[in-house]
C-alpha cells in the first residue's frame, strides 16, 4: 500500500492515504507520518474506523500516551477519553485552546476519531500556532521569548466545578507547568 499525503491548505492540514491505521505501522509508515505531522501539524485519516485498542496503538507510536484526570476515559483502553458534548460540558472546548499544557511536557498531539457527529455544526477547528508567530514583527517576536506563563491544572479544571476525585486530586497537587510563551518542539 503506498502512503499519499495531500495538502490541504498552504497553512496547515494535510490528508494521509494509501494506509490502514487500524493495522501496525512499518517504521516507514510511521516517519512519514510524523514528518508530514511536523511538516502540515494537522493530519486527517478519512474512513478510518479504529477500535479504542487500535487507535492507542496507532497514537503511541509517535510518543508516550496521556490519562486525562478529568474527561472519562474507555475503561478498557484509559489513554482513549470520551468527549461527548451531550455528557461534558460544552465551555470546556468551544474555546481555542491547546491540550494539556498544564504538564511538563505537552503531548505532541491528539489523535481523535469522531465516532457521532451532528448534521450541522459540532466542528473542531484548527490554528497554526506557527504561521502566527511568524507573522509577528521582529520586536513583538523578541518581547514574547522572553515572557513565561505557569499554566496550572486547576486553572483549566478547578475542583469547584469538576468535584475533588482520586484522579482530579492528584492532578491538583502537581505544581503547574512554567514554560516559556513560545516554544518549539
Amino acid at each position: 500500500m503506498s502512503l499519499t499525503i495531500t495538502p490541504l491548505s498552504s497553512a496547515l492540514g494535510a490528508q494521509i492515504g494509501g494506509i490502514d491505521i487500524s493495522q501496525p505501522l512499518s517504521i516507514e509508515h510511521r516517519d512519514a507520518i510524523e514528518q508530514a505531522l511536523l511538516k502540515h501539524q494537522v493530519l486527517f485519516f478519512r474512513n478510518q474506523p479504529v477500535t479504542p485498542q487500535q487507535q492507542a496503538r496507532f497514537a503511541a507510536c509517535f510518543g508516550d500516551l496521556h490519562i486525562h484526570p478529568i474527561y472519562p476515559n474507555v475503561p478498557e483502553q484509559p489513554e482513549v477519553l470520551i468527549l461527548d458534548t451531550a455528557e461534558t460540558d460544552v465551555r470546556d472546548n468551544a474555546i481555542w485552546h491547546t491540550d494539556v499544557t498544564f504538564l511538563p511536557t505537552p503531548a505532541l498531539g491528539a489523535v481523535l476519531s469522531a465516532k457521532l457527529l451532528p448534521e450541522f455544526g459540532g466542528d473542531t477547528l484548527w490554528a497554526s500556532g506557527i504561521a502566527a508567530y511568524e507573522a509577528l514583527s521582529e520586536p513583538m517576536k523578541n518581547l514574547l521569548l522572553g515572557l513565561t506563563a505557569t499554566h496550572d491544572f486547576t486553572k483549566s479544571f478547578p475542583l469547584e466545578r469538576f468535584g475533588n476525585t482520586p484522579r482530579t486530586s492528584r492532578a491538583g497537587k502537581k505544581p503547574g507547568a512554567r514554560t516559556r510563551r513560545c516554544r518549539t518542539r
